[in-house]
């Protein structure tokens, strides 16, 4: 690996995102590749050490932001994937923590908002809402009533519905016997 990023570098390339598991070509599935092989992270440290002129970042398997500190110390950045797809929410104080940002992170429910007023202009450019919030279904991931959360935005019976109204159905708390209150109660 050194010899080939000594020689991509000498073409001009400056900028090395390194994945530190070695796929398995034969033998499992996709999924398992993506957690069997064992990660390799002293290979990208070596990398840096190599090379200190250049970019140097990791991908694969870091999952918090202790973990992100970590690695930051030690190499010029971190790519998430998964992780933040998963959980999204992860990010939630990123600005602050590494970009100085002094405003405070908004809240789950004003990102959904927003996320809201998004899917509306989605709709307005003769797109389906859907196509957008199948993106977003971890935003909750961890918080009481995440699974219904998720459970009312992805359900296709409320597709033809405006985003607004699954927002509020989305957020209406289940009662005790699985009964729904308010206004968004009727056909959940």
């Amino acid at each position: 690996m050194r010899d080939f990023v000594g020689q991509v570098a000498d073409a001009g390339c400056t900028v090395f995102i390194v994945h530190a598991r070695n796929a398995w070509l034969q033998g499992i599935s996709p999924k398992d590749n993506r957690a069997l092989p064992p990660l390799r992270y002293e290979v990208v440290h070596r990398l840096k050490r190599d090379f200190p002129a250049l970019t140097i970042v990791l991908n694969g398997g870091v999952t918090t932001n202790d973990e992100i500190a970590t690695q930051l110390a030690l190499l010029d950045g971190v790519m998430l994937g998964r992780e933040a797809y998963r959980h999204p929410w992860l990010m939630a104080d990123w600005d602050s923590r590494y970009f100085g940002d002094t405003d405070p992170s908004d809240s789950r429910d004003e990102v959904e908002d927003q996320m809201v007023a998004y899917m509306q202009r989605t709709v307005q450019a003769g797109e389906p809402w859907s196509h957008v919030a199948r993106h977003v279904l971890g935003l909750r991931n961890g918080q009481p009533g995440a699974r219904r959360w998720r459970q009312v935005w992805s359900d296709a019976a409320l597709k033809l519905e405006s985003p607004a109204s699954v927002a509020q159905r989305a957020r209406t708390p289940v009662l005790a016997g699985g009964l729904t209150t308010g206004p968004a109660a009727q056909n959940v």
